[in-house]
C-alpha cells in the first residue's frame, strides 16, 4: 500500500518537474538573485549597526571628557564668586547701576519689550 502512495506520488512529482522545466533555470536564477540581495543588505546593515555601536561609545567618551571639563569649570566659578565682594568689584571696575532695566519676552512670538525703573 505504501509502496503505491510513494509510486503516485512521484508520478505526480515527475509531471509537475516536466509540466514547469522551462521555469525552473528562471526560477533558479531569481531565487539566488534574491538571496544575493538578501546577503548585500544583510551585511550593509550590520556594518551600519557596528559602525553605530563604534560611534556612540566615542560619543560617550566626549560626554564623559566634556562633563569632567564641566565640573571643573563649575568648581573655579564657585571659588571665583565667593571670592567676589563689592569692594573688589569696585576696584575691578565695576559701577553701580543708575537704573535697572527689564527685558521681557512675550509669550510664543518671541518679541521682546522694555521696562525702566
Amino acid at each position: 500500500m505504501t509502496k503505491k502512495i510513494t509510486k503516485n506520488m512521484n508520478r505526480g512529482v515527475e509531471r509537475v518537474a516536466v509540466m514547469y522545466q522551462p521555469y525552473l533555470s528562471r526560477t533558479a536564477a531569481l531565487l539566488a538573485v534574491v538571496l544575493a540581495v538578501s546577503v548585500f543588505l544583510y551585511s550593509v546593515f550590520l556594518l551600519e549597526a557596528v559602525a553605530h555601536a563604534a560611534s556612540k561609545t566615542t560619543a560617550e567618551r566626549q560626554l564623559e571628557s566634556l562633563n569632567e571639563q564641566l565640573s571643573s569649570l563649575d568648581g573655579q566659578y564657585l571659588v571665583l564668586t565667593e571670592a567676589l565682594t563689592p569692594q573688589k568689584a569696585v576696584v575691578l571696575g565695576f559701577v553701580t547701576p543708575t537704573a535697572i532695566t527689564s527685558i521681557y519676552a512675550k509669550g510664543e512670538s518671541g518679541s521682546l519689550s522694555f521696562q525702566s525703573r
